[in-house]
């Protein structure tokens, strides 16, 4: 029949079932007669049983590769632990037992991503170009580690680490005697660096991140690797003075009196190595070094109007003001002009020039252990900034001061060759690379090989000029002699803007000079300090400054307003560069704050930073408001 005839007869049945004269069955009548329901698992198709089954396999797998992914990564990282463990524990007088724990890690690692299972997910579409670059990672890695740190090791053990260093002399013969050995693995390490450089980067960007981060370190490894055979070691006898004595000069600036990039120089001694010895010899104050008829007389064009011209205080670039220029390139050429003028300078060739402020020699303290100045003051490595700072032009006279730096920085150099500990070095070296970048020590080389080395470290300081690490440069030049620099607090406020928006990143910059002499010390401190300017006999702790604001690299400045007792930026140049200067007036418990926007290179890959005159605090105060993720 038709199914509108099975609709008719199903109703007629539902309808006789329900009259007035049936009485509808109870429910538990309805009950009795239910079906009983199925267990879940029981209504289960058997094609969902499949699906099932596939699932729990595909679990299974994910989580075998997932734990195999683990397994490898907790192998590298058990690698490197080894080398970090064997240098805090000592344990370098037995490499060989080194190298083989760390062998068999690589090893495990490799066989890993090597088996059945790894070599299965190589097949897999989106992921076998992932799982690939894994075992071409560890494939690398284990070869060198089996064939490259050996040859190392082996190095490491021909020399005779006491054998280098010996009755306070630097021996470099045993390092040069090692270099064919060395060659031969600096070789086996380019080698593995090149077939680690063409693994393709993968698309999962947890592993492309990894492949990224391991080729960064490796490639600068290398680069170090074959520097040092090819150029630095062969040039150690020559620096180390084995061919000719080397002599560095120490300029020792004081932020108290601040120049553009540190203070002004308040004393100047030397260092010299002779035979692998270094000596530090007596400092002496800048006038007795060098008089003031003896000046820097290469500064150009941009330099002289700027500074000697223009003022308002007419700077005469001898030895008190050649820290006055960001670049320390021009520094030291400055001070090489006013070397060779002097009387050591006739006889002596200069090798290069050390620029140090307290926070340097602060540093030195901390590490190296306290100094007792001859009148019992003890210089700790939290006061000594403070002391060489401030404390000793109120409580000293100022000829006296000078010389206060250069007895605690002999004290210190005079210790430091006492007691060659790796310890110590390798504290020295994290505290030097971080003074050098906030400007509290800069070094420079004339001997372009190992000015290289100072570059690469970043210990020579000098104006934004990577586009990729944005910075504005603030240079202060303070016009008011006095040692107000300890007084004056700068701080930095940085905004990001426009974070939702294409091209490059948009900044707003508050940049603030408090002077926190209060007005009765301006009136009862020593003039030394507040200032001795006799055009302006009532303006004692008053701090004139000269200001360079400077763009980022491939950047742009704009939209300059200031609040407080400033005069507007304009724009200028300072050799080649754009630049906008101004000049402020900051009297005692007072402020100025100049607030402007910058624009960044559209290849910046960092935050905005400061570059500025270093501060009397170990680091400047940059506070960032708000910040864009960087793409």
């Amino acid at each position: 029949m038709t199914s509108h005839e099975d609709q008719a007869q199903h109703g007629q049945r539902a309808q006789s079932e329900v009259t007035p004269g049936n009485a509808a069955p109870t429910q538990d009548a309805v009950a009795a007669n239910a079906v009983p329901r199925k267990p879940w698992y029981r209504r289960i198709r058997w094609w969902g049983w499949i699906l099932i089954a596939i699932a729990a396999v595909l679990v299974v797998f994910a989580g075998t590769v997932g734990t195999q992914a683990l397994l490898v990564k907790h192998h590298e990282e058990a690698a490197i632990a080894v080398v970090k463990d064997a240098v805090k524990k000592h344990r370098l007088n037995d490499l060989d037992g080194v190298v083989s724990d760390m062998q068999k890690q690589t090893r495990a690692a490799k066989n890993i991503t090597n088996g059945p299972l790894w070599s299965f997910t190589e097949k897999l579409p989106g992921i076998k170009g992932s799982m690939r670059v894994v075992r071409m990672m560890t494939d690398v890695v284990d070869d060198m580690a089996q064939d490259t740190v050996p040859k190392f090791a082996d190095v490491a053990q021909t020399i005779d680490a006491k054998s280098i260093y010996k009755d306070g002399s630097i021996n470099a013969e045993p390092i040069v005697q090692a270099l064919p050995e060395l060659d031969t693995a600096a070789q086996s390490l380019q080698r593995y660096t090149e077939e680690f450089d063409r693994i393709p980067t993968p698309r999962i960007g947890i592993v492309a991140n990894a492949l990224n981060s391991s080729r960064g370190m490796l490639d600068r490894a290398n680069y170090y690797m074959q520097a040092a055979v090819d150029e630095y070691i062969p040039n150690l006898p020559t620096w180390l003075g084995y061919e000719g004595k080397q002599t560095y000069a120490i300029l020792a600036m004081t932020p108290g009196e601040m120049r553009a990039s540190g203070g002004l120089i308040g004393a100047v001694g030397t260092v010299t190595i002779t035979d692998g010895k270094i000596e530090i010899g007596d400092f002496e104050a800048n006038t007795k070094f060098a008089g003031d008829n003896i000046t820097a007389r290469n500064l150009s064009e941009d330099e002289n109007r700027l500074y000697r011209e223009e003022g308002p205080m007419n700077l005469n670039y001898d030895v008190r003001d050649i820290a006055n220029s960001p670049d320390t390139v021009r520094v030291a050429d400055y001070f090489r002009a006013i070397w060779n003028q002097t009387e050591i300078g006739k006889d002596t060739e200069l090798n290069g020039v050390v620029l140090a402020d307290p926070l340097m020699v602060q540093s030195l303290v901390k590490v190296l252990g306290d100094v007792t100045l001859p009148n019992g003051t003890v210089l700790t490595g939290t006061n000594t900034a403070d002391f060489l700072i401030n404390t000793a032009y109120k409580d000293y006279p100022a000829e006296e001061t000078d010389a206060m730096f250069g007895t605690v920085a002999k004290a210190c150099v005079q210790r430091l060759m006492g007691d060659l500990d790796a310890g110590k070095m390798a504290k020295l070296a994290s505290e030097m690379l971080t003074l050098a970048h906030n400007r509290h020590l800069a070094v420079y080389s004339f001997d372009p090989t190992m000015q290289q080395i100072f570059w690469d470290f970043g210990l020579t300081p000098t104006f934004p000029l990577d586009e990729a690490k944005p910075e504005i440069g603030i240079y202060i030049t303070e016009n008011n002699p006095s040692k107000m620099g300890w007084y004056i607090k700068r701080s930095t406020k940085i905004t990001q803007l426009d974070c939702l928006e294409d091209g490059p990143a948009k900044y707003h910059v508050e940049y603030t000079i408090r002077n926190t002499m209060t007005d009765e010390e301006s009136k009862t401190l020593p003039h030394y300090i507040t200032g001795i300017r006799s055009e302006f006999p009532d303006s004692h702790g008053t701090s004139f400054e000269k200001i360079v604001f400077m763009p980022p690299a491939g950047g742009t400045m704009s939209d300059f307003e200031v609040t407080g007792n400033g005069a507007d930026p304009v724009a200028d140049s300072l050799n080649y560069r754009l630049i906008y200067t101004t000049i402020t007036q900051v009297q005692p418990e007072s402020e100025v704050t100049y607030s402007f926007d910058v624009t960044v290179s559209p290849d910046a890959k960092r935050k905005l930073g400061v570059d500025e005159t270093p501060t009397a605090s170990e680091k400047p105060d940059v506070t960032y408001v708000k910040q864009c993720p960087v793409q």
